[in-house]
């Protein structure tokens, strides 16, 4: 346990102090009438350490109407060491650490590794920790007080609510596992709506085509023969057209063969009525007997190659007209009874269908039902698992606020509020025989300060002299773990009373 403590302090145009040393022992009484300085005393201490009065508030050291040198000089003891800790003001601040100059800073991170301001101030002045914001209180308190564990929580729940959570908080922190569950429960209320909007929906639908009883069988057995006898007639139809279009292919082919064997015979003809040149084109002398025939013999060539051609054409036409002939003209198809069986088919599959949508709809009831059901459990479900949490948090509340109170002998500290919703809510306040601390005399709140102090040097594992001022209305109180200046208001003079005590209790 770190122990801090007060050997002496002076004191130079401090406030109303022009010059006065102190010199601290187990128990330093202070008395005096108002404005003689008492208090002066104590905010000398944390002046110098802080540049702040003992309430943490700023402090203007010099004395009223004057331009002189403040100085503070603390000498205390940290574990058996001493440090002679200075800070003086005129125009600007100066600090000293065993009496060497110190730049602001070091001074600062000095002072900061003795210990921390907060917890200093709350140890020192019984009145600061309840002046702090109840945020700052409650943290500073349960700072060092750990929370129970989840399976202490959960042996003090019941049975189904601690099963429903022991698993989860495997997976989860209990913030994570509430988010979880309240989102999925707001998202599974929206598909539970939808869902019982669907199930109405097809409950209404299979209301209406339920009214029409239809015998599918009956409907069945009539349909059958039907789209038998317009397979038959499909297949009719489909021998017609390929008759017809083949029938067509030759007609195509013979018209052409006729056009070809026309233009034959021209090129027949044309060749037939050539005249044979006599005489060179070129050099126009007369061609002699040889070449004349020569010309002669390539004309009938030609003749006869064209000529041959020309009965190819006439053989394929007569070909083409003899197979057109062996074939039989189509008639043309009365669609008038394949019109009818369809239109009685598509009357007799309306109807079917319309059973079809039955048996469907029916189906999809039975889903939608099962679906909502399902939904309804995973509702509950995260329902079961938000419940469980508030119960988990409300135990483990009950077991902090137990921690707590036995810190406590006089006073008693509010942890949680409960909501209107069942919730609870962190909150911080103290309280000594039922009233909150605002509501307690300067007696009590001395007394509620002395306690808080006592609990948070055990927690904290440190001890600091405390000051208690306008402590004249308290006879006697239990003296804190380190020294205790006591500042009173008497008509007297000015006085300061070290006194050494061994094993003190009850001072006064």
């Amino acid at each position: 346990m770190k122990q801090i403590a007060f050997i002496k302090v002076v004191l130079t145009n401090f406030k109303n102090h022009s010059s006065i040393e102190v010199n601290f022992s187990d128990i330093t009484n202070i008395r005096g009438k108002n404005g003689a300085g008492k208090s002066s005393i104590g905010d000398a201490v944390t002046w110098c350490l802080y540049g702040k009065d003992v309430m943490g508030s700023k402090l203007e050291p010099q004395p009223i109407g004057t331009d002189l040198e403040t100085k503070v000089e603390l000498l205390l003891q940290v574990d058996g060491k001493q440090h002679l800790l200075g800070r003086s003001q005129k125009k600007t601040a100066k600090y000293y650490i065993n009496e060497v100059p110190e730049k602001a800073t070091t001074f600062k991170e000095f002072v900061d590794s003795i210990l921390d301001e907060k917890l200093f101030f709350s140890l020192f002045t019984p009145g600061f920790f309840p002046s702090q914001k109840w945020t700052e209180q409650r943290e500073q308190l349960l700072q060092h007080i750990s929370e129970p564990l989840n399976k202490e929580v959960l042996s003090k729940m019941g049975k189904v609510e601690s099963e429903t959570l022991k698993e989860n908080l495997k997976k989860h922190s209990l913030e994570d596992l509430e988010k979880l569950n309240k989102d999925r429960k707001r998202q599974l209320d929206v598909s539970y709506e939808r869902a019982a909007e669907r199930l109405l929906t097809l409950k209404e639908q299979l209301e209406q085509v339920s009214a029409d009883k239809v015998d599918v069988a009956a409907i069945q057995k009539e349909l059958d023969p039907l789209i038998a006898k317009r397979t038959e007639i499909e297949e009719e139809i489909d021998t017609f057209y390929q008759r017809k279009s083949a029938r067509g292919r030759i007609e195509s082919q013979i018209e052409s063969l006729v056009e070809l064997i026309d233009r034959q015979k021209s090129v027949v003809q044309g060749i037939k009525n050539e005249q044979i040149q006599e005489a060179c084109q070129t050099c126009g002398q007369d061609l002699d007997e040889k070449s004349i025939n020569k010309v002669k013999e390539n004309r009938q060539v030609r003749f006869d190659k064209e000529v041959s051609t020309g009965k190819e054409l006439i053989e394929k036409l007569n070909t083409a007209k003899e197979s057109l002939a062996a074939m039989p003209i189509p008639e043309d198809i009365d669609r008038t009874e394949l019109n009818e069986i369809d239109d009685k088919i598509v009357s007799l599959q309306v109807k079917l269908n319309g059973a079809g949508r039955v048996e469907q709809l029916h189906q999809n009831v039975t889903a939608a039902e099962s679906n909502k059901e399902k939904l309804r459990k995973e509702s509950n479900s995260s329902i079961s698992i938000l419940d469980a949490i508030k119960t988990f948090r409300s135990v483990r509340s009950e077991l902090m606020v137990n921690k707590v109170d036995a810190l406590f002998t006089k006073i008693s500290v509010k942890l949680y509020e409960q909501l209107k919703n069942g919730e609870e809510k962190a909150t911080f306040e103290i309280e000594m025989d039922g009233k909150p601390y605002s509501k307690l005399s300067t007696a009590e709140k001395i007394k509620a300060g002395l306690e808080l102090i006592e609990v948070l040097s055990n927690q904290s594992q440190v001890i600091t002299p405390c000051f208690v001022y306008n402590a004249e209305s308290i006879l006697h109180f239990t003296s804190p773990p380190g020294q205790l200046i006591v500042a009173r208001v008497v008509d007297e003079e000015f006085s300061i009373n070290p006194v050494s005590l061994k094993g003190a209790g009850e001072n006064e």
